[in-house]
Order: C-alpha cells, then structure tokens, then sequence
C-alpha cells in the first residue's frame, strides 16, 4: 500500500483492507471477522483521543497496533476493554454491535486485555491464588464464601504457566517478570476469542518473552485473535501478521506480512528515524566525540566499587565507571541489575564491599544522600517509585533540586521555575506544558520528565533502571540523544538493542557477577543475546 506524504492511507477503504491478503504468511488462512471498529471517536473535553478510527479484526490473526505514545493505542484499547465509552462509533464483536461499559462485560464478550500497568489490574496485599481466581470470585463461580482450599483448587490449573511462582506467594513480594506472568496466566485462562496485549514483554528476558511469543501464536493457530501493542518493531515484524498505525488519533497505515520495519515507523512518526537492521547501534560513535569508550577508559574513574556484593550470598565485583562514558548493565531478570543500581543510588543498603564517587568514599544511607552527591535516579517502576501524582510537569521535574529556586528570602520563585522546565521540555522533546497535569502525558511523555528532571538537576552521573520501558521507538531516540551529550551514566536493560543504543562499554550479569565485558562499539544485538545467554 502507498502511504501519503501526511501519513494518511489514502488507497483503500477498512473494507477493501480488511479482504486484503486472506492467506497471512505467520498463521495461515485467516477466519472470520471476530471484531470490527467502525468511526470510533473519543474526545476528552476539548481534546481529540481518537478521530474516527476503523479496523477489523479476524480469528486466527496477530495484528499489530503500532504508534509512537500519545497516537491513541491506549485510548482504543481502553474502549475494547470496556475501561472507557466512545464519543461516537461502533464496535461490532462477533457479528453483533456492542456497548461495553466495564471490563466485565467486555469479558463476557469475549475481550480479554492484559495491560502494560499491569500492577493496577492485580490485588498487592492478596496472594497469587487469589489474583488468579479473581474474575470468578467477583462472578461467585467458587461460592459465596470460597475456602483457601477451594482457591488454590482453582487456581492450581494455571500451574503450567507459573513454574517457579508460588500460589501462596503475596503479590507485592514478587519482582515485575513474575507479576506480569501471572496477569498473563490469568487471562490466557478464559481462552478468550480476542486478546489483547499492550507490551507484554516490557518485563520478560529473552527467553521469557520467546516463550511468550509461542504460546501468542499457539493461542492464533488454535482460533482466538490477538491484537499486539509493542514498541519493539522486531517483535512486531517477527510474530505478527498484519500491523495498523495509529498517529494522532488517526489510522494512517495498514500493512501485511512480511512487515516493512522502516516504512511502519515512517508513517508512526510522520518522519524518517534511522533505523539499523542488524542490530548495531543506530548512531555513530563520532557523535560522542571525546566521550566514547577509549576515550571513556583513559579518563578519569568516576566511580569505582570495589569487592562490591549485589546479593548477600552472592559472589563479589570490581566495577569502574570512566568520566564520560555511558555504562550499559544487561543480563536476564534476575541477573541483580536493579539491585547493583539500587545500591548505588541508596535506594537499599550496601550488602559488602566499598564504592568511591568522585575520588571519595561514597555509601549513600538514601537516594537523598545521591542526589545531593550529584546523582539521579530513574527506577524501574517510574510510576509507582519517580512519578509524582496529582503534580504538574514543571514541579515533577524541579522537585529534586527546590533549592535552587529560592529567592534570597526563602520565597519559590515560580518564574525561575518556568523558565527551567520549558528548556528542560524543549531539550527533551516534551509533548505536553509546564503546567499540565503529569497523567495527561503519554508514557513516553512521562519517562522523559523522569530522565528531564536530572538534567534540571545537572545531575553529573545519571543512573537509569529500564529507562526505554514502555517508550516509542521516537521518544527511544530522543532520550538517547539526549544522553550521549549527558557526560556519565549507567544504564540498566534486559533488551540487547536498547543497551547498544547507548552505550559505550557493556557488562553482562548473572546471579550477581559479572560474566562479560565489551565495548559496544560494532557489537550486534545477537552478539549480546548470545553473551546473555552464554553467562546465564
């Protein structure tokens, strides 16, 4: 199909494109039509979420709902889950129009959503039985007063897609893989007719997200209709069979297998990103001037850990960070890179072993003891742990560093305030203003105030757990760019590509230690996957 040079598809109606290309390449003969959105419009008060989107979804397909954070994915997802009402529009499900008013009726539909919050859609303080069971307990399919034996009863026939996660394990004591693999578990159990699935793998490794992928097409092959959100376009073009994009409220594109990687993102964007096919970093090293890996190796040691533990019963590293340099942390989940990095920022206690920062010894009691030493953080969990709630973007991204918005008589000087966050905004590539709301922004929006608020800091080494989570391949760029010109940080990620589009020099982790260490300069993707695998 052609694609306008406004990113408008302007060559065939959803019809004719929904008939397009009945034999899919990935899943064989395609079945009927299990889902049509036909003119879907959703405006929240003077803003349009969606403007008048149509597709169709058919048994047995994977379709891919691609777009860069704001285009609108949510918004329809939201709308198919029964989370939120059209302004206007229909939705047909199975031949028949539908109004889904709550989740649970778009259950009952068919409509099955795992989300890319999946923490909101699971109990914290309840064990993982009880989430699992949770759609039946809130239908009394288990009784009124179900016992803890009839619950684990229940629950137990999940078993096959939990190895390794306990019934009785509470929720809240769970790392991120294990919580999302049981929201997972939880809702590929109805056998759905449609799934829905909004980046499922942002918290799986290699091998989980591979297992994932093969029961997704398992899941098709059998009948049921997947629609897949990803910012990972290799995922997408390796699992799925169809791909629609969404920009700006609008769909501008539709595409069938074999999928165009660099075509899909031109049209999500509205531009052309550099994009490389074999996995090499998409920028070069020239960029970095002085700051790349040999120059970062003979310059001066910003931060050295010494016979430093990452768990207690664990073995002991030596790790040194140069001026300059972006340390890129990979390994399987697991591997102990949150726990190296909270260590090193005082988010929890040193287990053994001593830290210098800056030519000093260095055992921060808290985050606060970082952040006056010049370090910022972004943990993992952006929303539960750095996201301010209810706050604006400019308080989100100057709360660190009050201080330096005093006036001389104690007083916040609210237009020095201003002022900081619009350039912090215009460097970052923020779509959204000073004042607004921070839960009106994106994901992708979100994630760049969190990495925005240290450069209002001048924060001198930027620490990042999954700092690329959730986050269009558009804002992956910005937020690259914008730390090669940073100076110092280390990055944490469980995705090959992501790392080696940033960093200078790599070091693979396991249980722990360290089991490989290159530049990454040339290195590919599969190169790392391959040095994951090997120490894992």
């Amino acid at each position: 199909m052609k694609i306008a040079d406004d990113g408008i598809d302007r060559t065939a109606s959803d019809e004719q494109a929904g008939n397009r290309g009945e034999a899919s390449s990935k899943g064989g003969r395609r079945g009927h039509e299990v889902l049509r959105v036909e003119g879907i419009v959703k405006n929240f008060g003077a803003t349009a979420a969606l403007r008048g989107v149509d597709l169709s979804l058919r048994s047995g397909e994977i379709l891919a709902l691609v777009g860069a954070n704001g285009a609108g994915k949510s918004t329809l997802t939201s709308i198919l889950s029964g989370i939120i009402e059209p302004t206007s529009g229909r939705l047909v499900v199975g031949g028949s129009e539908v109004r889904l008013r709550s989740i649970l009726e778009a259950s009952r539909a068919g409509i099955e959503t795992i989300v890319q919050s999946f923490d909101e859609a699971l109990l914290p303080d309840r064990t993982v039985a009880e989430n699992l069971v949770f759609p039946m307990l809130v239908e009394h399919r288990l009784g009124s007063f179900p016992t803890n034996r009839t619950l684990r009863h229940a629950a137990s026939e999940y078993a096959s897609d939990l190895s390794g996660i306990p019934l009785d394990a509470v929720i809240s004591s769970l790392d991120a893989s294990s919580r999302q693999r049981v929201l997972i578990a939880r809702a590929l159990f109805t056998h759905p007719k449609i799934l829905i699935l909004d980046e499922p793998t942002a918290s799986l490794d290699i091998d989980e997200s591979a297992r994932l992928h093969r029961r997704i097409r398992a899941l098709a092959d059998g009948g049921t209709a997947i629609v897949y959100i990803s910012h990972h376009m290799q995922e997408v073009k390796d699992i799925c069979d169809r791909a629609v994009v969404l920009r700006d409220g609008m769909k501008v594109g539709e595409y069938d297998a074999p999928l165009d990687v660099p075509e899909i993102i031109r049209a999500m964007l509205g531009k052309t990103v550099e994009v490389t096919q074999d996995g090499t970093r998409g920028y070069s090293d020239d960029a970095r001037g002085a700051q790349g890996a040999d120059a970062g190796r003979d310059s001066t040691v910003a931060l050295r850990l010494k016979d430093f533990k990452i768990f207690d019963d664990g073995d002991t590293i030596d790790l040194e960070l140069h001026e300059g340099e972006t340390l890129g942390i990979t390994g399987l989940i697991g591997a102990g890179k949150t726990e190296l990095l909270s260590q090193i920022v005082g988010a929890s206690r040193l287990l053994g072993g001593t830290m210098t920062w800056q030519g000093r010894r260095f055992a921060p009691q808290d985050t606060g003891d970082a952040i006056r030493a010049g370090i910022g953080y972004v943990p993992e969990n952006r929303q539960a742990d750095a996201v301010i709630p209810l706050w604006s973007v400019e308080d989100n991204l100057v709360f660190p560093d009050l201080k330096r918005y005093r006036s001389r008589f104690g007083f916040i000087d609210a237009s020095r305030i201003r002022s900081r966050s619009e350039a912090v905004i215009g460097r970052m590539g923020i779509v959204g203003k000073p004042q607004s709301r921070i839960e009106s922004l994106s994901g992708g929006n979100r994630q760049k105030v969190m990495i925005g608020r240290w450069f209002a800091a001048e924060s001198k080494l930027l620490v990042m757990d999954e700092p690329f989570r959730g986050v269009d391949i558009g804002a992956r760029a910005d937020i690259a760019r914008q730390l090669r010109s940073a100076g110092t940080a280390i990055v944490a990620s469980s995705d090959p590509d992501e790392i080696l589009q940033v960093a200078d020099r790599v070091i693979v982790l396991s249980r722990g230690t360290i089991t490989a260490e290159a530049t990454a300069s040339g290195m590919t993707s599969a190169q790392l996957s391959e040095l994951i695998a090997r120490g894992a």
